[in-house]
């Protein structure tokens, strides 16, 4: 892959799995300096073996056993703990972490498909609550309703998001 083309290419695989490769990281250590330092190296090593990573198909899986190997070295290197972890232990929680990201993965896809199917009133109330976190008073006025009103559409749209996301994960389920 052209240099050119590698950063840009890199840069948008991590920060497009950046919240799940920091989560994957503090799942095997549970020391937020420690996994924030272990996640920094590993990006390193990412980057130097990107030419080897097979563009199609999964950044997670290849990141996060980059991460578990960086974590391995750092448990290695460190051993001040006093609660000290297993290596099959931290092994048999990179696999549940791992096969958990995928079903999150999964449900998020739903999830934003579900959400492209409701009005666009109903996305903006959404985006008011999640997005700009605004209180229930906020929200009613910025919509031109009462609180109670607005308390009670979020109800019903999570209701039918639940509903949405439920049928979708089940159809995928029965095609596998």
């Amino acid at each position: 892959m052209p240099h050119e083309t590698k950063v840009p290419e890199f840069l948008k695989l991590v920060t497009s799995h950046e919240v799940r490769l920091r989560a994957f990281a503090l799942s095997l250590i549970p020391h937020w300096a420690d996994a924030e330092e272990i996640l920094q190296q590993a990006y390193l090593v990412m980057w130097q073996k990107f030419d080897g990573f097979e563009v199609g198909s999964s950044f997670f899986s290849w990141s996060a056993r980059i991460i578990h190997l960086t974590a391995l070295d750092f448990r290695k290197r460190q051993r001040r703990s006093a609660i000290r972890f297993g290596d099959e232990f931290l092994e048999n929680v990179a696999q549940e972490t791992c096969a958990a990201a995928d079903e999150l993965a999964e449900r998020e896809r739903a999830l934003s498909e579900c959400v492209k199917k409701l009005k666009p009133k109903q996305r903006q109330l959404l985006d008011l609550r999640y997005r700009e976190d605004r209180s229930g008073e906020q929200m009613a006025r910025a919509m031109g309703t009462t609180a109670d009103a607005v308390y009670q559409a979020l109800a019903r749209i999570r209701k039918a998001l639940l509903d949405c996301v439920s049928r979708r994960l089940g159809q995928s389920q029965s095609l596998a």
